[in-house]
């Protein structure tokens, strides 16, 4: 008789499980079905319809897509936007400083990106790489894919040679960067050494870049281009060009390249989004020029690539930016919804050395500039050096020769024993 009590009772066990799991695999079905479906949507309205489209050899698809046809006039401020393919004011943007360099590359050998070696967009097209199926079942949000995760505004003290400020740091953020400050700035550039960083975790991101700033710490306006590691963007794990915008801290406005209306691409030879041909690795230093500046006779922030012009933010989609930037940063960023746990992630900045390997070991950014209402790029001035987690990421200026200018070094492995906990 307890045999048979027990019999039953496995048998009532089993079958509530089972009904149980039916349940739970009908839920996450559901689930599932209801993101392929939101993914469906989402991707009818981020690609546009492609004239001709190029398969690249590293899994990205490109679509040449017709130059009005582009995702900016799907902002309702750019409806009537009449495009405007090349500065007004060219001459004065080439203005050089003594230090400066048309090189792309410190090996003398050219940088491209992959895309660039399987075919080329006609004219009056713009490149555009397009968003797959499964970049969007790798993002923690397909409502709010293309932009940055938001977790508030921390204020932080930022140390500059001749005075404090106070500057918002995203939240969950790692910086270590240069800071300059104290002045309107309508221009700034660099050349930064490009790296394939480690990313641990899908969430997580790693970036080098420029930013521009404008207003209070926690609703500041800010344009930003660079390259990055974002496997919840992009689905992998490759270094790539990006750009990036907003007009709230990130609140409700803005994203990364073309993922929401706002930036008029012109170039039909640079894809915002795609993977470089190389990085720096086996004694090879690549690196590429990257300029953001404020053409005031037609009120537009023109973003260069090398010697190519990219495209524009119409200053219409800012406010106080929509003038000048009040602050500029130069360096490195490192996103992680766990950058303030232990243990701490693993997620690299620059080439994952700290600043004090200096050449051929940490990573480095050459002749960062400020341009200010003289016309002309300078050095930042005033200017600091920022890191809000130092034992897991670094900055330092240092010149190898006392009478050379220095380069900003920065970056860092992230987690690792004994330093970063």
């Amino acid at each position: 008789m307890a045999f048979r009590v027990t019999e039953k009772r496995m048998f009532l066990l089993t079958f509530l499980f089972l009904c149980f799991a039916a349940q739970v695999m009908a839920r996450e079905s559901k689930t599932l079905l209801e993101k392929e479906l939101l993914a469906e949507e989402k991707l009818k309205l981020i690609n546009k319809p492609a004239v001709k489209t190029i398969q690249s050899a590293d899994g990205d698809v490109i679509d040449c897509v017709d130059i009005y046809k582009q995702p900016a006039f799907d902002h309702p401020l750019l409806k009537n936007h009449i495009i405007k393919m090349k500065p007004t004011d060219d001459h004065s943007r080439r203005r050089r400083d003594k230090y400066s360099s048309q090189a792309t590359t410190s090996t003398g050998l050219t940088l491209t990106q992959t895309w660039q070696k399987s075919g080329t967009c006609p004219n009056g097209t713009v490149p555009i790489l397009r968003v797959q199926h499964h970049h969007l079942l790798n993002a923690p949000s397909i409502e709010n894919y293309g932009r940055k995760p938001w977790n508030g505004v921390v204020e932080h003290e930022l140390h500059l040679s001749n005075r404090t400020i106070a500057a918002g740091i995203e939240g969950l953020h790692a910086y270590a960067v240069l800071i300059g400050s104290g002045y309107n700035y309508i221009g700034a550039k660099a050349s930064l050494g490009i790296y394939n960083p480690r990313v641990e975790a899908d969430d997580e991101y790693t970036t080098c870049q420029i930013w521009l700033r404008h207003g209070g710490y926690n609703n500041s306006e800010s344009i930003e281009l660079g390259w990055m590691v974002n496997p919840s963007v992009f689905g992998d794990k490759k270094t790539r060009f990006f750009i990036y915008w907003t007009a709230d801290s990130g609140k409700e406005t803005g994203c990364f390249n073309l993922l929401c209306p706002g930036f008029v691409h012109t170039s039909s030879e640079i894809a915002l989004g795609a993977a470089f041909s190389h990085v720096s690795g086996d004694g090879l230093q690549y690196e590429f020029s990257l300029e953001v500046w404020k053409d005031f006779d037609d009120e537009r922030w023109w973003v260069v690539y090398g010697d190519t012009t990219v495209g524009y933010y119409p200053a219409s989609l800012f406010g106080g930016l929509c003038r000048t930037a009040t602050l500029v940063f130069f360096g490195g960023d490192v996103y992680s919804p766990r950058i303030w746990k232990s243990p701490h992630p693993s997620t690299a900045m620059g080439s994952g050395s700290f600043a004090s390997y200096h050449f051929m070991g940490a990573a480095f950014i050459r002749q960062p500039r400020i341009k200010d209402f003289s016309g002309y790029y300078k050095y930042p001035d005033p200017f600091g050096i920022y890191m809000n987690q130092a034992d897991c990421y670094s900055a330092e200026n240092s010149a190898e020769i006392l009478w050379t200018e220095p380069l900003l070094y920065y970056g860092g492995p992230g987690w690792s024993f004994p330093f970063c906990q």
